[in-house]
């Protein structure tokens, strides 16, 4: 248990720093993502290996569901501007994805494309 615990609080420090370095340096980026790229980076280059962190991330992910009980609570709270609102949203809301798709697509398609001009043969 104690080690879950000192897992947690290595992930929060991540998040901490993300919003000191967002605070500091005044970016547009929410500091949560920032500290979710250090993460990312430190995991990726394997400064971090992924089973210093993996019984507190399960522990995260086991609890999934109650982070979204307050957005739940807070969408039912705001009914009526959603009433009034509603469809711009939802409008805003498809063309994002959408604008998601198509650029997550185009671009795994470029890089498929990149490495299939690339000759296989590694005999240099």
């Amino acid at each position: 248990m104690l080690q879950v615990i000192i897992q947690i609080l290595i992930l929060c420090t991540f998040y901490e720093a993300g919003k000191w370095i967002a605070d500091f340096f005044h970016l547009p980026i929410p500091g949560s993502i920032i500290g979710m790229l250090l993460l990312f980076t430190l995991l990726i280059s394997g400064i971090i290996k992924e089973k210093v962190l993996l019984e507190g991330a399960n522990f995260f992910l086991k609890y999934f569901s109650f982070y979204f009980l307050p957005l739940s609570v807070s969408a039912i709270a705001l009914g009526p501007y959603l009433h009034q609102y509603g469809w711009n949203l939802v409008l805003i809301l498809v063309i994002s994805v959408i604008a998601g798709f198509a650029s997550v697509t185009l671009g795994v398609q470029g890089i498929v494309q990149i490495k299939e001009k690339k000759p296989n043969d590694e005999s240099h």
